[in-house]
């Protein structure tokens, strides 16, 4: 095809080769003038869309109330500044901001004069930063202030309160004098581990709830050491629940039983972690970390309806003994502590209620006696037994003693590890022995190690013990074994055969 014109006019002309090799070429014609303006068109559009996707990349970053960085562009400038850090760049401080009565503000005149408030306290703060510093507002009442350099404790603080006198200055708006004041946590940076942006921000945070604790108006050092004890915690907390759904606790008995005639009273439950790494671990490795937490409540539930199990086996084997388990002052003050023993002991309705006893440990740490004797003397009236274990060595012992229920008072074995040595702690004794007597309770010693430990014991009035000269921990498999054995021969080599060689030696 032929296209001709008698004028000249510019085009713009593209071919193309056919793919299929034939050698056609296809041809297009077109006005330049069009062309251009197409491609003026074309560009007018791309800077319309670069324009826009910059306004959009500002809104995004920026706070429309106050106009300020909103948490996403401070979390990238924190990320910005972890990394430089690392190349030698200056450390700095973290605060995070919480301003105290501004919801009383919203609440009496409205949203309209709360944001004004906030839109002039976020141009003070940024009116008395340096240059270099960075504010952010995270939402609401929340703002967050990077101060750059390599700020300590002391700086930290003297930057802050200075921040915190500034905003409590009053706002003078639509002729209203208003009052606001801040409650501010600050974490700094470098920390001993590598940390994340959003992990600044919340130690700050948890640090800004300090001070509200605190009474307000003031800020607080977010505790890294603290911070990693907690998080060391949880993992410990997780790995003793997995443990217990894992049914990887026993319990263990140590005897029980009265020097003088030789019976068997009873056996003080005692709880094992057979871990499968670390191998059969002691109460002392991990009974702190679940104090006063819903673990160590769980546990505590799970310590008594296995010994309550373990003595219902015994007792329908004719073994006639007692059990008992520890029980911690805060168990005690679970609310639920007498609804949920009543639930248990109704799953056993054969075991006699006085074949079970509760040994109240840590007495100087409960806090309502009141409601604890309460708790022990409801116990008391169900059956069950009652007994304070390490009695001598808590400062409000003698207290508890005098408001609290109880059957027995159990010696500490520290005071009955040095009797034979210590005179003071013969004295002692002889004065826990005294008060047993005067309020009419039963007394066993623990920690006897020696045969010298319980004729002492005895000759004081003390005749029930327990103790590794008796006997161990056991695993209940072997406690049966061992009462035979005791039963035979074990009581008799123990104190009889003992006490004739002594009495021997004292006539020779």
């Amino acid at each position: 095809m032929r296209l001709t014109r008698s004028d000249t006019v510019p085009a713009v002309v593209s071919a193309k080769l056919q793919e299929n090799g034939n050698g056609r070429i296809f041809w297009s014609v077109g006005h330049a003038a069009r062309s251009e303006q197409l491609f003026e068109e074309l560009t007018e559009a791309r800077k319309l869309l670069q324009q826009k996707v910059a306004l959009l990349h500002t809104l995004s970053d920026t706070d429309q109330l106050t106009g300020l960085p909103n948490r996403s562009a401070l979390t990238r400038h924190l990320t910005q500044k972890i990394s430089l850090f690392a190349e030698g760049e200056l450390a700095f401080a973290l605060a995070f901001i919480d301003l105290d009565g501004f919801k009383e503000v919203n609440d009496q005149y409205g949203h309209y004069m709360g944001d004004k408030v906030l839109k002039l306290i976020a141009k003070r703060m940024a009116s008395n930063l340096r240059s270099d510093d960075l504010i952010a507002r995270l939402g609401g009442d929340e703002f967050v202030v990077l101060l750059h350099g390599h700020f300590n404790a002391a700086m930290a603080e003297e930057s802050v309160n200075r921040l915190i006198r500034q905003i409590s200055e009053p706002l003078e708006l639509d002729a209203l004098t208003l009052h606001v004041s801040a409650s501010v946590g600050v974490t700094l940076y470098p920390q001993t581990e590598n940390i994340t942006p959003d992990q600044l921000i919340r130690q700050a945070d948890q640090a800004m709830y300090q001070s509200k604790l605190a009474g307000r108006n003031q800020m607080s050092l977010f505790n890294v050491d603290n911070e990693k004890y907690q998080r060391e915690k949880h993992t410990e907390l997780h790995a003793i629940k997995a443990a217990m759904a894992a049914n990887e606790f026993q319990l263990y008995y140590q005897p029980k039983v009265d020097m003088r005639s030789g019976k068997v009273l009873g056996a003080e439950a005692l709880i094992r972690w057979n871990h499968p790494v670390e191998g059969l671990k002691g109460p002392a490795t991990f009974l702190p970390i679940i104090t006063e937490t819903n673990v160590g409540l769980d546990l505590g539930q799970w310590v008594i309806v296995n010994a309550l199990e373990q003595l219902q086996a015994w007792l329908s084997e004719d073994l006639d003994i007692h059990i008992s388990v520890n029980i911690s002052g805060y168990h005690l003050q679970d609310p639920d502590f007498l609804k949920k023993l009543t639930r248990v002991l109704s799953a056993f309705p054969d075991i006699p209620k006085h074949r079970f006893e509760l040994e109240v440990l840590e007495t100087s740490t409960i806090e309502d006696v009141e409601k604890v004797s309460l708790v022990l003397s409801s116990c008391r009236m169900m059956g069950i037994r009652v007994s304070l274990d390490d009695f001598g060595t808590g400062y409000s012992t003698l207290g508890h003693l005098r408001d609290l229920s109880v059957d027995t008072l159990k010696i500490d074995r520290s005071f009955v590890k040095d009797m034979l040595t210590k005179p003071g702690d013969l004295a002692i004794l002889k004065g826990v022995i005294g008060f047993g007597q005067a309020f009419e309770c039963d007394l066993i010693a623990e920690g006897i190690e020696t045969y010298q430990h319980a004729q002492s014991l005895m000759e004081l009035g003390c005749d029930w013990g327990q103790g590794y000269y008796i006997a161990r921990p056991m695993p209940a498999a072997s406690f049966i074994e061992w009462v035979c054995d005791w039963r035979e021969t074990g009581f008799v080599k123990k104190f009889k055969a003992t006490d004739a060689l002594t009495t021997t030696e004292i006539k020779e």
